[in-house]
């Protein structure tokens, strides 16, 4: 056998997906992370769809991803169920609205 259909279980070892998250907040480097969405998608061929960003909330970043990167999937972390407990856990929460211009946003997002 092929060395490489061994390890890949006889799938093609081409890479499928790509998730931003573990390296910071993506949404806070908006702009590096929009470029490397881009090249991603015309270098390597991986479809919008085929790319997650994750993010603790960025309000204003969410917005423009809706209208520059419609196709890529977005991941929220919440963290806590109440605005309380995520802002002493996050206290960008309340730099960015809280939950509720959070879950607004995404409503907008997700239309």
């Amino acid at each position: 056998k092929n060395p490489a259909q061994t390890k890949t279980h006889g799938r093609s070892p081409r890479l499928s997906n790509i998730v931003f998250m573990g390296m910071g907040e993506p949404l806070a480097n908006y702009r590096n992370v929009k470029t490397a969405v881009q090249r991603i998608h015309d270098e390597l061929g991986i479809g919008h769809r085929k790319i997650t960003i994750s993010t603790v909330g960025i309000v204003p970043n969410i917005a423009k991803m809706a209208t520059d990167l419609p196709q890529v999937r977005l991941a929220v972390s919440l963290h806590c169920a109440t605005d309380e407990e995520r802002t002493a856990l996050l206290p960008a929460n309340r730099r960015n609205g809280g939950l509720k211009e959070l879950m607004q946003t995404l409503q907008e997002y997700i239309q």
